[in-house]
């Protein structure tokens, strides 16, 4: 058997998967493909460059995701992000990150929150100096550490999954100054209430964090849907 066509290991295939379900992510959630356009696989396999099966497994990940529907005999089509859609998202979004946000207050140790306080310390000096791109890194690392308490790793994917989605929007609409003013005085609102083991004001905090991310992301995609 040549070199050509030995199967690819099992790294291989993962890697060839993961690199067409980011493609096929990032497309659909930037607006390159719109919701049901159809998604045939040979066609796909062509453009990025591998064979059907990394694109199928691909199509699994993404139906999984939300993103992507793929209907018996018919094929896959974008499912994508209209309001309905978004709106659930942040219910369970609100729901999983006060819960979290509730059981780090009451778990967390001091070094913790030390760790969870430096994090913030980078978030406000990429904030001062206008480094959106050093802002969203440091505020997913927040919150990931949060959701991540415990060791419960199917809410921390869930809730990584939630953000992901929602995120993508948030960077299309661009973040200025109200964003990163109101982003900052809710994170030190719930470290304040991490110090002082107050489950209730921290699940608060974090509700309300959710809520006013849901009210910019939905005035967004409602713009967008006038505009179209």
């Amino acid at each position: 058997m040549s070199e050509l066509t030995l199967p690819a290991a099992p790294a291989e295939r993962l890697i060839r998967y993961l690199r067409v379900a980011a493609q096929l992510r990032q497309e659909i959630l930037d607006g390159s493909l719109r919701p049901d356009t159809r998604l045939p696989m040979q066609a796909l396999a062509e453009r990025c460059g591998v064979s059907v099966q990394p694109v199928r497994e691909a199509l699994q990940q993404l139906q999984g995701e939300g993103l992507v529907e793929i209907i018996p005999n018919c094929g896959a089509r974008v499912r994508g992000l209209d309001r309905t859609r978004v709106l659930h998202i942040f219910e369970m979004r609100e729901a999983l990150e006060t819960f979290m946000t509730r059981r780090f207050a009451e778990e967390a140790g001091a070094s913790d929150i030390a760790v969870l306080a430096a994090v913030q310390q980078r978030h406000d000096a990429a904030a001062e100096a206008g480094d959106i791109t050093e802002v969203l890194a440091a505020n997913r690392i927040f919150h990931s550490l949060i959701t991540g308490h415990g060791g419960n790793i199917d809410v921390t994917d869930l809730a990584a999954r939630y953000a992901d989605l929602t995120g993508t929007l948030g960077r299309r609409l661009g973040r200025g100054a109200a964003y990163l003013a109101r982003v900052r005085r809710e994170h030190h609102a719930m470290l304040a209430a991490f110090r002082k083991r107050d489950a209730s004001r921290a699940g608060d905090v974090a509700a309300a964090h959710v809520r006013a991310a849901r009210i910019e992301i939905l005035a967004f995609v409602d713009r967008t849907t006038r505009q179209d």
